[in-house]
């Protein structure tokens, strides 16, 4: 892997491991929610965190033999996620449920998805929203915050188990306190692990450990096969974080930096922030968060075409979600790239009734991608990156991906 080398000589965010962790803490919390409920909710994002708080959860019921418990193992697939670590996410699932079962846990495993018409994919190419901006962020509500609830809303009487830390950020460890509150002065640190956040209860079993107790935690547990969640973190010696390809409002998705292949959906990911940052591919409007509007039609054939580029020069189907998000029998590649224009119109309009639509003639190959354009989005990009330590490479990807768009 070319990141670890590269960014172990360029950014020093190596930590030293915690030499023990200490379990009593986490399993009174998971005592105390037990009290309350016999359902557990697990929250499973596939990282580092959650990964923990799984095995915990499991070593709990490993240690105490609980009766009557069933836990729901909830994952958020929001069809954007990097293939690695959802594939990663899926083959700990199924591992994490076979065990727990053995404990006479009852489990059940649901993953939450967005509706197709909520994917990245449809919310671009159809309703051409722009680049999320922290006033603006349609993509968490969308591809995260919905399907969960929904998933959610099919239960009652839980306690939703998540493996939020304090440490991860100084946000979150303020949230942390509005939401859960502090430890006393003098006694119990329990309520403190506990809370009924707007009217969820939830029980954060590993809320004040360090990253280095999560990753010497993994890593001395035992019982589970980790080594590729921890080959995905490097080992647990770099920064890491994992989210959507696309996400524009991180300054680097650094989990696009593990392979070559996935160089090219960073390159991908930096073009439509640079698209969505010109004038000229969006649609003026009056009213809303923003005076631009949404992406024209130029903008968004440019995000279009380039995403089969992407995958033909990496070698691999990186947009799985296109194949996974289906409107009947079609999948959302067999509507955008595949179907006759006429039928693949037809069906958007069906199952979107906003006055945003285009042609999907315009996307495919209608719409003129000019050289002035070219030019103007390869110096956004340049912009953009600043100075990453992959500037070359993402820049020649980005020349190249976008020579290949332009109908100069």
């Amino acid at each position: 892997m070319r990141l670890r080398g590269s960014l172990n000589r360029k950014q020093d965010l190596k930590f030293r491991l915690s030499a023990a962790v200490n379990l009593s803490e986490p399993f009174k919390a998971l005592d105390e929610a037990y009290k309350r409920t016999r359902r557990f909710i697990l929250a499973y994002s596939g990282g580092k965190d959650s990964t923990a708080t799984a095995i915990v959860l499991y070593k709990w019921a490993l240690n105490r033999r609980p009766r009557d418990l069933e836990v729901i193992v909830l994952h958020g697939d929001t069809l954007s996620e990097i293939p690695a670590m959802e594939t990663w996410a899926r083959e700990f699932m199924k591992e994490y449920a076979a065990k727990l079962s053995e404990l006479g846990v009852n489990v059940i495993t649901e993953v939450a998805t967005p509706d197709p018409t909520d994917t990245f994919y449809w919310r671009v190419f159809v309703r051409g929203y722009p680049a999320p901006t922290f006033t603006f962020r349609w993509c968490v509500y969308l591809l995260k915050l919905e399907p969960t609830r929904e998933r959610l809303s099919r239960y009652h009487d839980y306690i939703l188990v998540v493996g939020s830390r304090d440490e991860e950020s100084k946000a979150r460890a303020k949230s942390m306190r509005i939401r859960f509150g502090t430890c006393m002065v003098q006694g119990s640190c329990l309520g403190a692990y506990l809370t009924a956040d707007n009217d969820i209860p939830k029980v954060a079993p590993i809320r004040f450990w360090s990253t280095g107790d999560v990753w010497a935690f993994l890593k001395a547990q035992g019982h589970f096969n980790v080594k590729p969640l921890i080959d995905l973190y490097l080992d647990g010696s770099l920064g890491v974080r994992y989210g959507c390809w696309h996400c524009t409002l991180a300054k680097a998705q650094w989990g696009l930096y593990l392979n070559d292949k996935y160089l090219y959906a960073e390159a991908l990911r930096l073009i439509y922030r640079a698209v969505s940052d010109a004038p000229s591919l969006r649609t003026p409007k009056e009213g809303g968060y923003s005076k631009l509007g949404p992406l024209n039609a130029k903008g968004r054939a440019i995000i279009f075409r380039a995403i089969p580029l992407v995958e033909e020069m990496a070698g691999e189907r990186l947009f799985y979600g296109l194949d996974e998000a289906k409107l009947g029998e079609h999948t959302l590649r067999d509507l955008f790239y595949r179907l006759p224009e006429d039928q693949a119109d037809a069906l958007i309009k069906e199952h979107d009734s906003t006055d945003r639509r285009v042609p999907i003639g315009l996307l495919r190959s209608g719409e003129s991608i000019d050289g002035e354009t070219v030019n103007m989005i390869v110096r956004k990009v340049e912009d953009i990156v600043g100075n990453n330590p992959f500037k070359k490479e993402l820049l020649s990807i980005t020349g190249s991906l976008m020579s290949k768009i332009c109908d100069c």
